[in-house]
């Protein structure tokens, strides 16, 4: 079953809607802040991801066009 590639738009505004939040904040509850930090570690975890499948994808376009 294949997983659906992650939308790296959508991925790096939930990131920016997390540092909004924080910066928001005049005293960041903890339990609230820790959500917060665990979500936006695996949204830069599937972005890192999806940037090397870009990465790969540019590289191959890059060797066709040099064919």
């Amino acid at each position: 079953m294949a997983q659906a590639k992650s939308n790296l738009t959508k991925n790096l505004k939930e990131i920016e809607e997390i540092v909004s939040w924080f910066e928001s904040q005049e005293e960041v509850d903890v339990e609230k802040g820790i959500e917060k930090v665990k979500i936006g570690a695996k949204l830069i975890k599937e972005s890192k991801k999806r940037l090397q499948e870009i990465e790969n994808e540019f590289e191959e376009v890059k060797k066709e066009l040099a064919e």
